[in-house]
């Protein structure tokens, strides 16, 4: 027992020392390791693509283990400093001897050039509305330049000059740095608002109204309903009095941003109602005097018109005419009646056509006395004052004219010859009155006694 507790103890304790000896080297060599290993403040890193960040540019501190970045957490092979960064790919940080273990991942974001078309084209009313600010580009603080590097940011304020190439850069909002650049080719559309009348006047025509294509403005035009509406009308749209329309300018692609505004009027044709016709009898010319000519017209002409013709009318519209100035022999009289109130619609005109009939004359009374045999007489030549010819008698006569025959005819009477006079004139008659007398009857044929007078009746006689 002694010997084996003298043997075995001395190896027991050194054993047992041993091993705590190594436990702590081993521990104060692993938390050498770790206390070696790089660590990495910014897990995102950032870069623009002007910089041409490599593996080189990534950015870990080294705690004295060296660093070394991997494609995986997992693989061995570390990446090679100059190799370049790929944007939205994430690295791994290790020790050089990549003994770290768990390793840290950065995920890597490389800005480039802004993203927009590289040919735009920028449409305004006047030149000085193309600016700097009228260009698209999507990006981050967005710059634009005159050159493809190098230079000042140009204001936003910076009237453009036609086909003219600018370029546009994005800002890391993480760095500041800024990205390559975006060219873009410019050209401008210079499309003003059009000029016209703010009122258009048209005239009212219902077998061809106005339209849209009436409208009258500078340049090509759209014209809309209203100053937003995005519908152009169709030129064919016919015009609605009292409407407001709207016209811009187009230059393909280009339409003017601002529009012209016009009012419609569209003014009722001229209305000079239809022709009329008066007739006045020849005796009425001293009695009537005065007559207005507005009062012949047929239909409903507006009271705005002037009158022309062979007399000097009087108050205006109504067209007051003078009868004494008229004549038998200058009849007909023809007045014409002009109205242009709608300056956009033709004039419109009618006439008033005055007559001046003559009074008829049937001659005047006369009386007649025939004999039973005496021949036919024509009773128009029995009238007197020279009467006109084409009247009729009545009662009727058996010759069917103004013969009468007594052997025909009744036994005289009043025959009356009546001439029609054209209305407003008055018929004219007048009579001629027939007596017809019998044949005196001698008797038979005899012997007349012989007579002796006595001596007084022969006294007598020779007195």
């Amino acid at each position: 027992m002694g010997y084996f507790y003298n043997i075995f103890f001395p190896y027991a304790l050194k054993k047992l020392v041993n091993s705590k000896l190594l436990l702590i080297a081993l521990l104060l060599t692993g938390s050498s390791v770790i206390a070696q290993c790089p660590t990495v403040t910014n897990l995102s890193q950032t870069f623009c693509d002007i910089q041409s960040p490599t593996i080189a540019s990534l950015q870990a501190i080294d705690n004295g283990g060296g660093v070394a970045w991997f494609a995986t957490d997992s693989s061995t092979t570390p990446l090679a400093p100059g190799l370049g960064l790929v944007n939205g790919e994430d690295y791994f940080a290790d020790s050089s001897g990549g003994n770290c273990g768990t390793r840290i991942r950065v995920v890597v974001t490389i800005y480039s050039a802004p993203t927009g078309q590289n040919f735009q084209g920028v449409c305004v009313d006047f030149p000085s509305q193309a600016t700097i600010a009228s260009l698209i580009a999507i990006g981050n603080n967005v710059q634009w330049y005159n050159v493809p590097s190098g230079g000042s940011p140009l204001a936003q304020s910076t009237i453009l000059v036609p086909n003219t190439i600018y370029y546009a850069s994005q800002t890391n909002p993480d760095t500041g740095c800024q990205t390559s650049r975006l060219s873009v080719f410019v050209s401008v559309g210079v499309v003003p608002v059009p000029n016209g009348d703010a009122i258009q006047t048209f005239c009212q025509n219902f077998s061809n109204p106005p339209t849209v294509a009436d409208l009258n403005a500078s340049g090509n035009n759209n014209w809309y309903l209203t100053s937003s509406s995005a519908l152009p009308l169709e030129l064919n749209t016919p015009l609605i009095d009292g409407q407001t329309y709207y016209a811009t300018t187009v230059d393909p692609p280009c339409e003017s941003d601002e529009r012209l505004e016009v009012l419609v009027s569209i003014q009722p044709q001229n209305n000079a109602g239809s022709n009329g016709f008066v007739s006045f009898c020849e005796d009425d010319l001293a009695s009537t005097n005065f007559v207005d000519l507005f009062d012949f017209l047929g239909g409903t002409p507006f009271n705005t018109g002037v009158w022309t013709g062979p007399f000097i009318t009087s108050n205006g519209s109504l067209g007051t005419l003078d009868l004494t100035l008229l004549s038998l022999s200058g009849s007909p009289y023809v007045f014409t009646y002009t109205v242009e109130s709608s300056t956009e619609c033709p004039p419109a005109s009618a006439t008033v056509t005055v007559t001046i009939n003559p009074i008829p004359n049937a001659g005047t009374d006369n009386s007649i006395v025939l004999c039973e045999t005496s021949p036919a007489v024509d009773l128009f030549t029995q009238l007197g004052n020279s009467p006109e010819t084409g009247g009729t008698w009545s009662p009727a006569l058996a010759s069917g004219t103004g013969v009468f025959d007594p052997s025909q005819d009744a036994a005289g009477g009043v025959y009356t010859y009546t001439l029609i006079g054209t209305p407003p004139c008055a018929n004219s008659t007048a009579s001629v009155t027939v007596t017809v007398n019998p044949t005196p009857n001698p008797g038979e044929a005899g012997v007349t006694p012989h007579f002796v007078p006595t001596l007084r009746q022969m006294i007598y006689s020779i007195i």
